[in-house]
């Protein structure tokens, strides 16, 4: 098999070795692991089932359960039974869950603030942007809006 694009695959590894490297600093100056961290990063908006947000982390729902259960010791989420379906149960972010997820995105936007190049950094958004769009929606085979940062 060939490629049109030499490289691309290596500074995508590299780019994803890189974050995930850094994200796992960040998260042990709170205390928390990386999943742990990337857990209270993903919930905004509606609160999530067991399954949806094993779906957006990409892992089983047994993995959350256990990261909940040591989110929820911690003051971090809260369970609540859904209104609609008392078998489903949804994952709800405290105030003090909230407050520690801006603390992590704060730290990953200054950690990467200082460390990138300022130069063209508008430039580097929109592609980090348009690229990651671009593999969620080859990921599940229709159009999705534009990725939101989640850190």
């Amino acid at each position: 098999m060939t490629t049109d694009d030499p490289g691309l695959a290596a500074a995508f590894a590299g780019l994803n070795r890189e974050v995930n490297a850094l994200y796992h600093l960040i998260a042990r100056r709170f205390g928390l692991t990386m999943q742990q961290a990337e857990l209270l990063c993903q919930l905004h908006g509606d609160p999530p089932s067991f399954g949806e947000l094993a779906s957006a982390l990409g892992c089983d729902k047994t993995n959350v359960t256990g990261m909940v259960d040591r989110l929820e010791r911690r003051g971090f989420l809260a369970r609540q039974t859904d209104p609609a379906d008392r078998r489903v149960t949804r994952i709800v972010i405290t105030e003090e869950g909230q407050g520690m997820r801006s603390e992590i995105r704060a730290a990953f936007e200054r950690e990467l603030s200082m460390r990138l190049p300022a130069a063209d950094r508008a430039r580097l958004v929109a592609h980090v942007h348009a690229s990651a769009t671009a593999l969620a929606d080859n990921r599940t085979g229709t159009p999705t809006a534009p990725v939101r940062p989640t850190h």
